[in-house]
């Protein structure tokens, strides 16, 4: 059993003697200072990573950020990948490169993942390191490689405690990433968002414990949003210990060869303004709804000539779609309940096998989940009102099955 050592006085100072005071050193302005932490969140689908590989390059390149100014000299960047491995991610990060003029993977970038063969040793055979085990390796690393930026993608994926456990979460982060901090670092966490906020229901908070939070002395919010029918990216300020960026929209621009990602880049398209609540996404729901029900009043549309765009334009078309006031025609169109052609599926029992259509009044439809009444048959999903003729000789427009 250890024995306590004696009480020593903390080393404290006062107005005398009081060290000058260093000047906060901005990696990017008012987002990633050395010596310090910072989380960027978001919610699944918003392209963490990809948001994340091109901030890499500009810093590595020595370009602004969006329309933040970044250090004018080239930074190297230490990316610690638990999330996936170089064989996944090679391709992202080249094109990233790529997409701010660097072709090929540059020397200022380091790169580990624990599930990449070459970054595992195996003569020490210890298996996987947590991140709470692995502060003294990072902190070297960052010592001999004089490394500028460690960025730890994911936080959840990295530390072996409970991410909803404050005590846990806070050891994680000081015992695993305090250690680079302390070596003159700046330390960006990636992590994901609770998805109480999804859809613009609240503001996102981070997943889990607050206590990330708590650590990070800048926190940034990825929110997904529309603008001028196109997806687009909101950063926004969740905390901020000094004065925070105004919310502004990106969106991030991918060039395809094929099947593979060439390149990268991201568009800077101004200050967001203030977020749209919940309430008033709810009106943009029923007025696209409205729209696209008085676009169909004078016959099927395919998609295209519906008018609007965008991901709240599809979701009320799919909302109308499952109540039954939009019914999805042949060839892509889009109509109204009564321009679904009236007829019947393949191996409907009609008796005599003859068909008459009605033309004298328009079909009728059910509501979803009624359950049929005589001369009721189904075909995707709507339910059609046929009239059954006796047997009688028609000489053309039969219908056999």
């Amino acid at each position: 059993m250890t024995a306590p050592r004696e009480p020593r006085a903390l080393r404290v100072f006062n107005g005398q003697t009081a060290p000058p005071v260093k000047a906060v050193e901005w990696l990017v302005e008012r987002f990633l200072a050395r010596g310090a932490g910072t989380l960027l969140f978001g919610q699944p689908g918003v392209s963490k990573s990809a948001h994340t590989a091109h901030l890499v390059a500009c810093l590595v390149a020595g370009q602004p950020f969006a329309h933040l100014k970044t250090s004018r000299r080239g930074l190297r960047v230490l990316y610690l990948d638990f999330d996936g491995s170089w064989e996944w991610n090679h391709e992202l990060f080249e094109a990233a490169f790529r997409g701010v003029g660097i072709e090929g993977i540059p020397e200022a970038f380091v790169y580990y993942s624990p599930n990449t063969e070459e970054c595992n040793a195996p003569e020490e055979g210890e298996g996987l390191k947590a991140l709470e085990a692995m502060g003294p390796d990072i902190a070297q690393t960052v010592k001999d490689l004089n490394i500028d930026l460690v960025i730890c993608d994911s936080l959840g994926q990295m530390m072996i405690g409970d991410t909803n456990n404050g005590q846990e979460v806070a050891l994680a982060l000081r015992l695993g990433l305090n250690p680079a901090r302390k070596a003159g670092a700046a330390v960006l966490v990636i992590d994901h968002a609770t998805k109480s906020a999804a859809g613009g229901v609240g503001i996102p908070t981070p997943m889990g414990s607050q206590q990330k939070r708590a650590w990070a002395r800048v926190s940034v919010a990825l929110e997904g949003e529309e603008l001028d029918g196109k997806t687009v990216t909101r950063w926004s300020v969740d905390k901020s210990n000094t004065a925070p960026f105004e919310p502004f929209h990106t969106r991030l621009n991918f060039t395809n060869t094929g099947e593979r990602l060439e390149v990268l880049d991201l568009d800077f398209l101004g200050e967001a303004g203030p977020r749209i609540v919940h309430r008033e996404r709810d009106e943009r729901a029923q007025e696209a709804q409205r729209e696209i029900l008085d676009a169909l009043q004078d016959g099927p549309l395919v998609r295209a000539k519906l008018g609007g765009k965008g991901g709240t334009f599809d979701r009320a078309l799919k909302t109308l779609e499952t109540a039954g006031q939009v019914v999805k025609l042949e060839r892509g169109l889009y109509g109204l309940p009564e321009h679904a052609p009236d007829v019947s599926p393949p191996h409907q029992p009609l008796g005599s096998g003859v068909v008459k259509r009605s033309e004298s009044s328009p079909a009728t439809f059910s509501p979803p989940h009624q359950t049929p009444t005589s001369g009721v048959v189904v075909k995707e999903d709507v339910m059609i009102l046929v009239e059954l003729a006796e047997p009688v000789a028609i000489e053309e427009e039969v219908l056999t099955w």
